[in-house]
């Protein structure tokens, strides 16, 4: 586990050990949890549907649209091509206990 600046980096082992340790379940098990959890997200987002989970948010996708920027080094003008994005949107539960 990484802790820089306020933010913690945990991996799906880590992750894992906290599920393995509060559900008194086998460590394949919360290690296997975690992928089909993260194999559902993604399979509906694949298929351009929303997936909520209460209390804690929601992900979906966006297009984002082709931009004209600058590049800083050389100042020449590029474009950046529209492409799809995954957004994050957090519940209102999840707003108030963060703040």
């Amino acid at each position: 586990m990484i802790i820089n600046m306020q933010v913690v980096i945990m991996n799906k082992k880590e992750v894992s050990e906290i599920i393995y340790k509060k559900l008194d379940v086998k460590r394949f098990e919360a290690y296997h949890f975690i992928d089909l959890l993260i194999e559902v997200i993604v399979e509906n987002l694949s298929k351009g549907k929303k997936v909520v989970i209460s209390n804690f948010g929601t992900f979906k996708i966006i297009q984002r649209e082709k931009k004209r920027v600058i590049n800083p080094n050389n100042k020449q003008a590029m474009i950046i091509p529209e492409k799809k994005i995954v957004k994050f949107i957090p519940s209102k539960n999840l707003k108030r206990i963060i703040k």
